[in-house]
């Protein structure tokens, strides 16, 4: 089993006639000041900052699909704007709170699992588009950040590869809906649920190794793992010791023994009585 690849297709994310005029700038580190909304949190600053700071990052070499982020997310050379994202967040230090995804569907109906889901923007929300023009998750093919809500109805995002880059965009064209991290509590999802609780929802991600994976969904799954009573240090990383303890796992309950957590053995972690 593997993570989903990314289905953005190469090339359509550039910009439609229904958005109107570019009018914004593509220098790393700056600001549309005079298009601001009012002050957010730090975590939304932090998180927008880091996306400023890469405008102009394109893909090395051209039309590869390999670059700093796509190195950092260890999934190969796959399109990669909602893996900006996820870079993006690990730098401001609110990636619980964004998610580390790189299937933009997954992403979406995580926000949507989670009540942070809705058609209204505001600055620092995830917009989902899909150029088709559809309200269908499952058909949403790219992803930016809303850095500003204009008077007119538009918005300012910052997108990463749009036409293999990290620029600025103005929308308003094929936008599914946007998902509102919980940036006040730094954590965008429910708190695990205890022993005999409901199934938190799937990251999104396949957890597997080499190489060792690391995040909040890793320690989610270990320390589920643990309170069912398996050795297993709860640090996060996806390492040979996590793979042997899902491959026993899923030996015991009668799933694929792969060593991957998927949607099934990420389910039965919760849903399976502990034994």
């Amino acid at each position: 089993m593997h993570e989903p690849i990314p289905s953005e297709p190469r090339g359509r994310a550039q910009t439609y006639p229904q958005d109107g005029p570019q009018d914004v700038p593509q220098t790393p580190g700056s600001v549309v000041e005079q298009e601001m909304a009012a002050a957010a949190a730090d975590d939304v600053d932090r998180m927008l900052d880091a996306a400023r700071g890469r405008l102009g990052e394109g893909e090395h070499p051209p039309g590869s699909n390999h670059n700093e982020f796509t190195d950092w997310y260890g999934m190969g050379d796959v399109p990669w704007c909602d893996i900006f994202l996820a870079w993006c967040a690990d730098r401001a230090g609110c990636l619980k709170a964004v998610g580390r995804f790189a299937y933009t569907p997954s992403h979406a109906q995580w926000f949507r699992d989670h009540g942070r889901w809705s058609g209204v923007p505001r600055k620092g929300a995830i917009v989902f588009y899909d150029w088709g023009g559809s309200r269908d998750i499952a058909a949403i093919d790219h992803v930016g950040i809303v850095e500003a809500v204009r008077g007119n109805g538009t918005i300012v995002t910052i997108e990463g590869n749009t036409e293999d880059m990290v620029r600025r965009r103005v929308r308003s064209f094929g936008i599914v809906g946007y998902g509102h991290p919980d940036y006040a509590l730094g954590g965008g999802a429910p708190a695990p649920a205890p022993s005999g609780g409901a199934v938190p929802a799937w990251p999104g991600r396949f957890l597997r190794q080499p190489p060792v994976m690391s995040g909040d969904d890793v320690r989610t799954w270990q320390r589920r793992m643990h309170d069912r009573g398996w050795t297993l240090d709860v640090d996060g990383a996806y390492g040979p010791e996590s793979d042997r303890v899902c491959r026993d796992f899923q030996g015991g309950k009668g799933l694929e023994v792969d060593g991957v957590v998927g949607p099934e053995t990420w389910r039965a972690a919760w849903a399976a009585p502990v034994t």
